[in-house]
């Protein structure tokens, strides 16, 4: 669960924005996405990392780095 950085008031992103943000930041090579808060209205960066835990690999999620 993600929470805004400002009020503390919990982010719902879903799965399915979860994988648009990262198909969008791999295409645009961003490190972050920007969601707005929906009590404040404060944009919030949620990282690629945050996305990336939210998504399950077979839904174009992170593939583990092999050693």
């Amino acid at each position: 669960m993600l929470r805004c950085t400002y009020c503390g008031a919990s982010l719902n992103l879903n799965r399915k924005i979860a994988a648009e943000a990262l198909k969008a930041l791999d295409e645009q090579g961003l490190e972050h996405f920007d969601y707005p808060c929906p009590r404040c209205r404060k944009i919030n960066k949620i990282s690629r990392q945050a996305l990336a835990r939210l998504v399950p690999r077979r839904d174009g999620g992170p593939t583990p780095k092999k050693a």
